[in-house]
């Protein structure tokens, strides 16, 4: 099989994981499938909307070589991508050069072996660069990188200072002597509404739906919902309980932790929309947006 799994046992390929379907947020008319069909909430799979949606892989890939030869003045060929879920970055990684070798460290194995099928098999040759970790993103590893990134805010599981800061010194341990650990975060005042936000897209509509906040901790619940032309809803597809970090946190706990200094790209804006273009560069002042994604660097 082309790629490899490191762990105790070899992984097994494991059966595609069933949709979980929940009331949805609120009332709306339905209308029952007649017997023998199927809705289009039970036939879709939460992993391949999740990245048609969310993701965008080669961006990520882009925007991480092309800043780290600007810091560093080489081209970055190791990569580490925690929480890789499906691995969908370490494959475009690999892709993006025949000397790139990319690493993927997650611990729900359903998830890596969805990943292995949709991803890896299909690159052929290149998928022997890739290797894949079921393991604590915290627990030591025996390799070093020349990038750590951590996106999708996933990192906002970990809920205390302390344990942030233990991640961001592990992740540096393991970056080589000239290495970068790359992060995302999302905030403005909106990212502490109570809200669902809709995106229509090919097929279906993608929900962001902040569920619930303490104000007091700053712990976090959001869902992902996925609904269908058909009426019908792949309710709370992907849930999560986190801690909403702020930049000046984040960037104190990167200091110390070791790293000797921090960056924020932040993305400009289209004049005649002030929506964001896409475009990100390194800022210390971001203008007051209602809601933002930037980019954190931790540079070793």
């Amino acid at each position: 099989m082309p790629g490899s799994i490191i762990d105790q046992e070899t992984l097994a390929p494991a059966a595609p994981a069933e949709p979980v379907l929940a009331p949805p947020f609120a009332p709306r008319l339905r209308v029952a499938p007649p017997p023998g069909e199927t809705t289009l909430a039970r036939r879709a799979d939460r992993h391949a909307l999740y990245e048609s949606a969310v993701q965008n892989p080669p961006a990520d890939v882009g925007f991480m070589q092309r800043t780290f030869r600007q810091h560093r003045g080489r081209p970055p060929r190791i990569l580490r991508e925690d929480f890789c879920g499906t691995a969908a970055m370490c494959a475009a990684w690999v892709k993006a050069h025949q000397r790139n070798r990319a690493w993927g460290i997650d611990l729900d194995e359903r998830t890596l072996n969805w990943g292995i099928r949709r991803h890896l098999l299909p690159l052929g040759p290149p998928a022997a660069r890739v290797t894949l970790i079921r393991q604590d993103v915290l627990a030591p590893v025996d390799f070093k990188s020349d990038v750590i990134a951590a996106f999708n805010f996933s990192y906002f599981a970990f809920k205390d200072r302390d344990t942030l800061r233990r991640y961001f010194s592990a992740a540096r341990a393991a970056l080589v002597r000239d290495g970068i650990l790359y992060l995302d975060l999302f905030g403005g005042p909106e990212s502490m509404d109570l809200r669902e936000e809709q995106t229509e897209l090919e097929g279906f509509t993608y929900v962001w739906d902040q569920a619930a906040l303490n104000p007091i901790t700053h712990e976090i619940t959001c869902h992902i919902h996925f609904d269908f032309p058909d009426g019908s809803r792949l309710a709370h597809a992907f849930s999560y309980r986190w801690r909403l970090w702020q930049i000046p946190e984040v960037e104190d706990l990167l200091r110390e932790a070791g790293f000797r200094r921090s960056m924020v790209y932040w993305e400009g804006t289209e004049r005649k929309t002030g929506e964001g273009n896409g475009v990100y560069r390194p800022s210390r002042k971001g203008d007051n947006a209602p809601a933002f994604v930037c980019y954190l660097l931790g540079l070793k």
